[in-house]
């Protein structure tokens, strides 16, 4: 009873290596969903984008507007300065004809002598009125000098609140400052996801509209329904005659932003020769708009069938490109050109690899070095690993 068991355990064993496998299998409805979820996210990014961009122009009219603030700050602090130095000069005035007044009393050998002023009076009654003139004068410019003084102490006062103020305007200003730096940064970062999700939705759709003209049914697993579409493989070459790795799958810094990127979705290469090859017979699943230059640039999607399992390859940045959609390539078809389209610093081929027919599906990425054989080090005199054909085995 026991080798039955075990020989029927065997049996199911075989069977379930055997069976194929469709874990990842997709229908033409489900790709249909992703997309309408794809076009949700580019809506809620955008909305993103435009709310940040609000933000921004919000922080640099409140920047402006300090500007005008603390000018009008400068002007009102020159004002007063203006103030206090006429005041200034009114007390100095004031303070002199105190001292003129006083002169008409003046002490001489002890005994108090009155001045011309004084004596010049015709009566006792003019006489006592001359002094009393010249007191009540002498008081009320007493008087007069303190208000001054008060209001310049003031006036002092004010220009101590609007410097205080000006300097918190200052930092404020210096904090919408460092805000805007921020949301550049974001904006920056959800203008590359626009951009990425604009690819995406475009390559989507092609590929919907690829699947639909091919005759699958809604709910017809894509692999199935694409059988008869691809041509059958066995493994995968490298994309040049000749050339060199430049960056690896995985974190880098992006040469274009000067910031850390987590997630370089291919290798990039470059080459003398320029000419760029499918890496395996398959088919044409998507090709760029001529001239188009978003974040990719110029590139071409092939689906591939190899040993029973599919995949798709990714070429960007072309000059040019030498196939349609829906065109049956092999190995040795010149697909497209190497150049510098969409975001980069210069002439090189990014080539990315996912499991299944999707053109964009970031779950499926997978790095090409597992799959196509690139030298792993520079050679001695070579700042990259090079490789001098489509074929050699490297170590």
């Amino acid at each position: 009873m026991m080798k039955k068991v075990v020989k029927l355990l065997g049996i199911l064993a075989i069977l379930f290596i055997l069976l194929p496998n469709n874990v990842s299998a997709k229908t033409l409805g489900q790709l249909r969903k992703e997309y309408n979820t794809l076009q949700e996210k580019y809506n809620s990014n955008k909305d993103k984008l435009n709310y940040t961009e609000s933000q921004i122009s919000s922080a640099k009219a409140r920047i402006q507007s300090i500007y005008t603030e603390i000018d009008q700050i400068e002007k009102d602090i020159q004002n007063i300065n203006d103030e206090i130095s006429k005041l200034n000069s009114s007390i100095i005035e004031k303070d002199h004809q105190t001292k003129e007044l006083m002169k008409f009393f003046q002490l001489s050998q002890g005994e108090s002598t009155y001045l011309e002023y004084i004596f010049e009076a015709d009566s006792i009654t003019d006489f006592i009125y001359r002094i009393s003139v010249t007191e009540q004068l002498s008081k009320y410019n007493d008087e007069l000098i303190d208000q001054m003084n008060k209001m310049i102490e003031e006036n002092n006062k004010n220009i101590e609140n609007l410097h205080k103020k000006e300097k918190s305007l200052t930092a404020l200003q210096d904090e919408l400052a460092d805000k805007v730096i921020i949301l550049n940064s974001e904006k920056q970062n959800l203008t590359e996801i626009s951009r990425s999700l604009e690819d995406e939705i475009k390559a989507e759709l092609s590929i919907l509209d690829y699947y639909e003209k091919a005759g699958c049914s809604e709910d017809q697993d894509i692999n199935s329904c694409a059988q008869g579409l691809l041509p059958a493989g066995t493994k995968f070459w490298r994309p040049l005659n000749y050339g060199w790795v430049t960056q690896e799958v995985g974190g880098r810094i992006n040469p274009v932003t000067g910031q850390w990127q987590a997630n370089h979705s291919g290798m990039d290469m470059g080459s003398g020769d320029k000419r760029i090859y499918s890496i395996s017979d398959g088919q044409v699943s998507y090709v760029s708009p001529i001239g188009y230059n978003g974040g990719m640039g110029n590139y071409i999607c092939i689906q591939h069938n190899i040993n029973g399992q599919y995949y798709t390859s990714t070429y960007m940045h072309l000059s040019s490109q030498n196939v349609y959609q829906g065109q049956i390539v092999t190995k040795n078809t010149v697909i497209g050109i190497m150049g510098t389209t969409g975001r980069s610093t210069g002439e090189h081929l990014h080539l990315s690899i996912n499991t299944g027919l999707k053109c964009f599906d970031q779950s499926h990425l997978v790095n090409p070095r597992n799959y196509i054989n690139f030298p792993s080090k520079a050679q001695p005199g070579n700042i990259y690993p090079n490789f001098y054909d489509r074929t050699s085995y490297y170590d």
